[in-house]
């Protein structure tokens, strides 16, 4: 194949490998200049702007922060030719942002009008299993139409649903996974607040908790990985998804509510795990423990 890929960030480098290392052709752009020089040393070819990853390419990636950024690639914007104006009849389009759900099926709307066929695979790299899976959302016809793709992308892949139930399962799954760490954040800082080592949950106990919660060395360990900016979005995008179809979210209402009063004290890369712990220690007067 030959395959368009917009955005070579943490993922779409994860992309980019997979695909040359499987012998296919990639034609990419990103807004990045230095991400682009170390894509064509890789081998890829690089675009002026959207439109340009679809000229003569058989399917195009989306690998972007969110709903503006998918919206901003397809319409047009700083004075780059939207992704819209490229698309022939019949060509892929693969979503992997995680976006809010209306975006997704707005997005699915404008390839349409094209005659493009869209589908939405937002995925994850933190789960139980080992490997990238994917929550692909779209009709059954474009699901297989991607499937030999999307066996490149990632290790599997199911589909969810039409569009944007695959987007509505990732958000779950990202609500699990803030709501999983705020509580364990919660509960060290219980412990160790009260004068108890709270080693012993992992040590003793076996639970899986993460080591920078005993160390404070909140250093984000993956660039773009579970940053405070994607994860405040991501549950930020299930919240007014949940508003909008009156969905009643009050634990995930409270693990935001955690995320949004730290977000001016950490830079926006930190990891989750820092802006978590820091949010305990600053309500318990203890910011200065790791200092």
């Amino acid at each position: 194949m030959h395959v368009g890929l917009i955005g070579v960030g943490y993922i779409g480098s994860e992309f980019l490998d997979r695909l040359l290392a499987d012998g296919h052709e990639v034609t990419m752009y990103d807004i990045d200049t230095d991400t682009v020089e170390r894509a064509v040393e890789q081998g890829a070819s690089a675009a002026d702007g959207p439109a340009g990853t679809a000229e003569g390419t058989d399917a195009v990636v989306m690998a972007l922060p969110g709903t503006p950024e998918v919206e901003a690639t397809l319409e047009g914007t700083g004075g780059h030719a939207g992704l819209l104006e490229a698309l022939s009849p019949g060509q892929l389009v693969v979503d992997v942002t995680t976006t809010h759900p209306e975006g997704s099926v707005a997005a699915e709307a404008m390839c349409e009008e094209v005659g493009a066929e869209f589908v939405e695979a937002p995925i994850t790299g933190a789960g139980p299993r080992e490997g990238y899976q994917m929550m692909v959302g779209g009709t059954a016809e474009r699901y297989d139409a991607a499937a030999d793709l999307l066996d490149v992308l990632c290790d599997d892949h199911v589909r969810v649903g039409p569009v944007p139930e695959g987007t509505i399962l990732k958000l779950g799954l990202q609500m699990r996974y803030a709501g999983h760490a705020a509580l364990d954040a919660e509960i060290v800082e219980f412990v160790r607040d009260n004068g108890v080592d709270p080693r012993l949950f992992s040590e003793f106990i076996g639970m899986d908790v993460w080591e920078e919660y005993y160390t404070g060395d909140f250093g984000q360990q993956l660039e773009g990985l579970g940053s405070l900016a994607i994860w405040n979005k991501d549950i930020g995008y299930a919240q007014e998804f949940a508003y909008d179809n009156g969905t009643a979210l009050p634990i995930n209402a409270v693990v935001h509510e955690a995320y949004k009063a730290v977000c001016r004290r950490e830079h926006e890369q930190g990891g989750h795990a820092s802006t978590l712990m820091r949010y305990w220690l600053m309500l318990n007067d203890a910011e200065d423990r790791y200092e």
